[in-house]
């Protein structure tokens, strides 16, 4: 109401047309080394051309690039842009990528079987499809309502860019491209390399009397090169190291971290960007860049831009992302499956499984709390291993089709009339159930004081689980957190680690898990023989038939007053259809 807003932007991004080419060749061949041992050998070749855009209007951050501009105190600049040529247009391809496959089946008796196998895959390339133009042919303006830390107004919104605005700036400033600005690009310089994943299993198969087959299997895999979370965490190279951030904890005026972050400072780019009364010797003879819209305009910056590894941007610096994460998943599967007799079949599954990783958001950390993934210090990755946000430890499903014996030919009114049996008769019931384990909570701060990072609390209980059920928690607005200590407080096994401090919670906890699946669906169809050319068929489907809700994650925020509360669902309710097919 006052015009005195928190934060804004202005958006101008142009269409692209963008090409990305898959190629693969495979060859695979099966050898019945002797009657009981067959083997499957295969071996295949595949590379992602990454995208190229047809004008042109990809750029690539080179995160080692040296400006050659030296400034006092900061030193060698360096952080340069490259744009995209006839013979440049797209990041370099992993061209390794061989994945050789085998696997076996050995008959130990006429009725059990031992099979295995192992294979390396590859996961689709970050690079192959994409919507925007590179950064420089786009501009994202954040609109400065104070550039003094709230104490006095900048911008209005009858005039939200006072220091004028401008355009794109395209290729004009070459390799100095967007100083001034944040550098969201989404391109680097280094290799596109393809997840690699390593697949291998074992097992046993056996058929048993009333034509029950059951098997039982190992199945692991690896995956090393994924993408570290997302499109808001490791694509941004220009952080707050971990050590500046101790600096600005332990800081000689003695100020609050953030606060001292925050001040401003002069800068030593206003020069570049215009005339300044007493320029330095690193200063150009003219200003370099007309950006009215930065505050490297002004006589003062926030000292953490000078404090980044690259303080010529005001923000990201950003290219892909570090493909560097890693994941490990072991399970023991077992399925069994009865062939039709008696009116009856049915196939079923149980896995029993754990999954850790590095990051479980790959390129959609904006997918629901997957954001909560991303990582806290990225100068310091290696402490992000944990349980997977997709760990499920317990699946069991089940599918079945009853063949209800009523009906000519049937168990039940074998000798029925015609009309009887149009009604009664021929009736079929498949039903599929499904019970999955819950999965890993993340925990928040829902005030983060972590510039450049994802800020988690500190854990003091070993017990973080209320004595409430989901469904206990959602009834009655109870916390499904625990209050510690026979307080009331559910936020009293967790802490806030302080101003700048990175949090030792994990980014999931396995022993917090979130509401797991109880699901069965339902359908009964019948099929009429109008003539041996014709048939038609009804049936009626119901999805989620016992309506059994399955509830959203409780609150996940530390700090906020709803914290641990279960107030939604994942939308499973139940729904009904009913259709008819004429087959002739």
């Amino acid at each position: 109401m006052t015009g005195f807003a928190y934060s804004g932007d202005y958006n101008i991004v142009p269409a692209v047309a963008d090409k990305s080419v898959e190629t693969a060749f495979f060859v695979q061949d099966d050898w019945k080394v002797t009657p009981r041992l067959t083997v499957n050998l295969g071996l295949r070749y595949e590379w992602s051309n990454p995208y190229t855009e047809r004008f042109n209007r990809s750029q690539f951050s080179d995160f080692t690039g040296d400006t050659g501009i030296n400034i006092p105190g900061l030193g060698e600049i360096m952080g340069t842009t490259i744009f995209a040529t006839s013979s440049r247009r797209s990041v370099p391809v992993d061209r390794n990528n061989w994945a050789p496959r085998l696997g076996f089946a050995y008959q130990l008796t006429p009725n059990t079987v031992l099979r295995g196998g192992a294979g390396l895959f590859y996961g689709m390339n970050v690079a192959t499809n994409f919507q925007y133009a590179g950064t420089a042919f786009r501009k994202s303006s954040q609109i400065k309502f104070t550039t003094d830390n709230y104490q006095t107004q900048n911008a209005h919104f009858e005039d939200v860019f006072p220091d004028g605005f401008s355009g794109p700036q395209g290729t004009q400033y070459g390799q100095l491209a967007l100083w001034g600005l944040g550098n969201g690009n989404d391109l680097g310089t280094q290799t596109a390399r393809n997840a690699e994943i390593y697949q291998w299993n074992i097992g046993l198969q056996r058929l048993l009397p009333g034509n029950i087959v059951i098997a039982a299997d190992y199945s692991a895999n690896r995956s090393t090169h994924l993408p570290w979370a997302g499109t808001s965490s490791t694509r941004n190279r220009n952080f707050l190291p971990s050590a500046a951030r101790d600096a600005a904890i332990n800081n000689p005026e003695g100020l609050s971290a953030s606060d001292y972050l925050g001040e401003n400072v002069p800068n030593p780019f206003q020069c570049f960007f215009t005339t300044v009364a007493s320029p330095g010797s690193y200063c150009p003879s003219t200003p370099t860049f007309n950006v009215p819209d930065s505050v490297y305009n002004n006589d003062e910056i926030p000292r953490i831009n000078l404090m980044r590894p690259y303080p010529q941007f005001d923000g990201s610096f950003e290219g892909l992302p570090l493909l560097a994460a890693n994941s490990w998943y072991n399970s023991l599967q077992v399925r069994f499956q009865k062939r039709t007799s008696h009116y009856l079949s049915f196939e079923g599954n149980y896995t029993f499984s754990k999954a850790t990783d590095d990051s479980s958001s790959g390129s959609n950390a904006w997918l629901g709390n997957l954001g909560a993934d991303n990582p806290q210090a990225l100068d310091q990755l290696r402490r992000e291993h944990g349980i997977s946000a997709n760990d499920t430890t317990h699946r069991f499903t089940l599918a079945t089709v009853f063949d209800i014996p009523v009906g000519r030919g049937r168990w039940i009114g074998g000798g029925m009339n015609r009309v009887m049996d149009g009604i009664l008769g021929g009736w079929s019931l498949d039903t599929f159930l499904t019970f999955q384990s819950g999965q890993p909570i993340p925990i928040v701060m829902a005030n983060a004081r972590l510039a450049d990072g994802n800020q988690r609390p500190n854990v003091l209980c070993s017990q973080l689980r209320s004595g409430l059920s989901y469904t206990q928690a959602a009834i009655t607005q109870g916390s499904y957190f625990n209050a510690a200590d026979g307080g009331s407080d559910p936020s009293g096994c967790f802490a806030d680690p302080g101003d700048q401090v990175a949090g030792n919670a994990p980014r999931h906890f396995s022993n917090l898990r979130g509401d797991g699946i109880r699901n069965l669906d339902a359908s009964l169809s019948k099929e009429f023989t109008i003539k041996e050319s014709m048939k038609l068929q009804i049936r009626a489907e119901m999805f989620n038939a016992t309506n059994t809700p399955r509830f959203a994650f409780p609150d996940i925020g530390f700090g906020n007053e709803s914290f641990g509360q279960v107030t939604s669902t994942t939308g499973n309710f139940r729904k009904m259809q009913f259709g008819a097919r004429f087959q002739f």
